[in-house]
Protein backbone atom coordinates (compact mmCIF):
# COMPACT_ATOMS: atom_id res chain seq x y z
CA UNK A 1 0.00 0.00 0.00
CA UNK A 2 1.72 3.20 -1.06
CA UNK A 3 1.93 6.37 1.82
CA UNK A 4 -1.23 8.21 -0.43
CA UNK A 5 -3.52 5.29 -0.22
CA UNK A 6 -5.84 6.70 2.23
CA UNK A 7 -5.67 10.94 1.11
CA UNK A 8 -9.25 11.49 0.44
CA UNK A 9 -10.47 9.34 3.25
CA UNK A 10 -7.93 10.99 5.60
CA UNK A 11 -9.53 14.31 4.14
CA UNK A 12 -13.17 13.78 4.90
CA UNK A 13 -11.71 13.13 8.38
CA UNK A 14 -9.77 15.92 8.91
CA UNK A 15 -12.72 18.26 8.25
CA UNK A 16 -16.50 18.63 9.88
CA UNK A 17 -18.17 15.93 9.58
CA UNK A 18 -21.45 17.58 8.13
CA UNK A 19 -18.76 18.93 5.52
CA UNK A 20 -17.44 15.84 4.91
CA UNK A 21 -21.17 14.46 4.59
CA UNK A 22 -21.68 16.49 1.83
CA UNK A 23 -18.80 15.69 0.33
CA UNK A 24 -18.41 11.49 1.18
CA UNK A 25 -21.18 10.91 -1.18
CA UNK A 26 -19.44 12.53 -4.73
CA UNK A 27 -16.43 10.83 -4.05
CA UNK A 28 -17.90 7.57 -3.64
CA UNK A 29 -19.96 7.68 -6.85
CA UNK A 30 -16.46 8.51 -8.67
CA UNK A 31 -15.24 5.40 -7.13
CA UNK A 32 -18.23 3.72 -8.21
CA UNK A 33 -18.61 4.86 -12.37
CA UNK A 34 -15.03 4.96 -12.69
CA UNK A 35 -13.22 1.73 -12.44
CA UNK A 36 -9.52 1.41 -11.06
CA UNK A 37 -9.39 4.82 -9.26
CA UNK A 38 -6.97 5.33 -6.66
CA UNK A 39 -6.29 7.93 -4.14
CA UNK A 40 -3.22 10.33 -4.13
CA UNK A 41 -2.56 13.84 -4.24
CA UNK A 42 -2.57 16.69 -7.24
CA UNK A 43 -1.58 20.62 -6.80
CA UNK A 44 -1.33 19.46 -3.35
CA UNK A 45 -4.71 18.17 -2.69
CA UNK A 46 -6.18 14.75 -2.07
CA UNK A 47 -7.70 13.70 -5.25
CA UNK A 48 -8.98 10.18 -7.05
CA UNK A 49 -6.28 9.08 -9.86
CA UNK A 50 -7.42 7.20 -12.93
CA UNK A 51 -4.77 5.69 -14.54
CA UNK A 52 -2.30 7.61 -12.90
CA UNK A 53 -3.67 10.80 -13.55
CA UNK A 54 -5.40 13.06 -11.62
CA UNK A 55 -9.10 12.48 -11.98
CA UNK A 56 -11.17 14.72 -9.61
CA UNK A 57 -11.27 16.29 -5.79
CA UNK A 58 -13.51 18.39 -4.03
CA UNK A 59 -12.48 20.62 -1.76
CA UNK A 60 -14.11 23.13 1.09
CA UNK A 61 -13.95 26.33 0.59
CA UNK A 62 -14.97 29.75 2.34
CA UNK A 63 -18.31 29.71 0.41
CA UNK A 64 -19.20 26.01 0.24
CA UNK A 65 -17.56 23.47 -2.29
CA UNK A 66 -15.68 23.24 -5.25
CA UNK A 67 -15.21 20.24 -7.80
CA UNK A 68 -11.77 19.89 -9.68
CA UNK A 69 -11.60 17.52 -12.54
CA UNK A 70 -8.09 18.64 -13.22
CA UNK A 71 -9.32 19.72 -16.70
CA UNK A 72 -10.70 23.26 -17.98
CA UNK A 73 -12.22 21.18 -21.03
CA UNK A 74 -14.61 18.80 -18.98
CA UNK A 75 -15.33 21.79 -16.69
CA UNK A 76 -16.63 24.04 -20.19
CA UNK A 77 -17.82 20.70 -21.60
CA UNK A 78 -20.72 20.93 -18.78
CA UNK A 79 -21.19 24.37 -18.45
CA UNK A 80 -21.85 24.51 -22.14
CA UNK A 81 -24.39 22.10 -20.94
CA UNK A 82 -25.52 23.98 -17.60
CA UNK A 83 -25.45 27.57 -17.73
CA UNK A 84 -26.72 28.01 -14.57
CA UNK A 85 -23.60 26.45 -12.37
CA UNK A 86 -21.06 28.76 -10.97
CA UNK A 87 -17.86 27.99 -12.70
CA UNK A 88 -13.77 29.28 -12.87
CA UNK A 89 -12.05 27.85 -15.64
CA UNK A 90 -10.77 24.37 -13.78
CA UNK A 91 -13.83 24.09 -10.85
CA UNK A 92 -17.44 23.62 -10.44
CA UNK A 93 -18.74 25.59 -7.14
CA UNK A 94 -22.06 24.49 -5.23
CA UNK A 95 -23.45 24.94 -1.86
CA UNK A 96 -25.00 22.76 1.03
CA UNK A 97 -28.21 25.23 -0.07
CA UNK A 98 -27.61 24.65 -3.65
CA UNK A 99 -25.71 21.40 -4.26
CA UNK A 100 -24.52 20.09 -7.39
CA UNK A 101 -26.64 17.38 -8.85
CA UNK A 102 -25.41 13.80 -9.43
CA UNK A 103 -26.25 13.59 -12.98
CA UNK A 104 -24.34 16.56 -13.69
CA UNK A 105 -21.18 15.83 -11.16
CA UNK A 106 -21.33 12.27 -12.85
CA UNK A 107 -21.05 14.55 -16.61
CA UNK A 108 -18.12 16.18 -15.37
CA UNK A 109 -16.46 12.95 -14.42
CA UNK A 110 -16.71 11.00 -17.57
CA UNK A 111 -15.99 13.87 -19.10
CA UNK A 112 -12.73 13.40 -17.33
CA UNK A 113 -12.26 10.54 -17.77
CA UNK A 114 -12.81 10.45 -21.52
CA UNK A 115 -10.29 12.84 -21.85
CA UNK A 116 -7.79 10.72 -19.37
CA UNK A 117 -8.55 7.59 -21.91
CA UNK A 118 -7.71 9.54 -25.21
CA UNK A 119 -4.60 10.67 -23.88
CA UNK A 120 -3.97 7.47 -23.23
CA UNK A 121 -4.74 6.03 -26.86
Amino acid sequence: MSDTASEVDDYLGSIDEGRAKVLRPYFERAREIVEGTCEGRSYGMPALTYRGKALITLQVTKAGYSVYPFSGVAVSVVAAAHPELETTTGSVHFTTRHPLPIAVFDELLLARRDQIDASMR
